[in-house]
């Protein structure tokens, strides 16, 4: 029987700052990672003000090489909610994801984040 478990979590925390508009900027690109493995995390949007606008995308390449649109988010003005959670996403070893934030409109902005990668491994029992 076949036995999976987590190998490893890597935590990425950090700061992204927005400051021109209209210019993607990548938070996170996982390429490479060899073993099955889940992303996921938080993005915390308290400093957005009333004139900022702001898209998170979302790119996953399935082992062809060229990333493709997953989905794309805008958020505008103060967030009532600020934290935005990262739904969790299963890859294969030669997957690859990428996470950007985009300025569209208002001031510089910084954007906190907390995104934690599972490696997962398996054992024959």
């Amino acid at each position: 029987m076949t036995v999976w478990y987590i190998e490893n979590i890597v935590p990425y925390e950090g700061m992204i700052t927005l400051d021109t508009p209209n210019v993607e900027v990548t938070v996170i690109e996982l390429t490479g990672v060899g073993k099955y493995y889940m992303i996921t995390g938080y993005l915390d949007l308290s400093n957005m003000q009333s004139i900022n606008e702001i898209n998170m995308r979302e790119y996953i390449d399935l082992g062809g090489g060229v990333y493709k649109k997953y989905l794309t988010y805008k958020y505008r003005g103060e967030q009532l909610d600020p934290i935005i959670m990262l739904t969790p996403k299963y890859f294969t070893p030669n997957d690859n994801y990428k996470l950007t934030l985009t300025l569209l409109t208002g001031t510089s902005l910084q954007i906190p984040y907390k995104l934690l990668l599972f490696k997962y491994n398996y054992r024959e029992v």
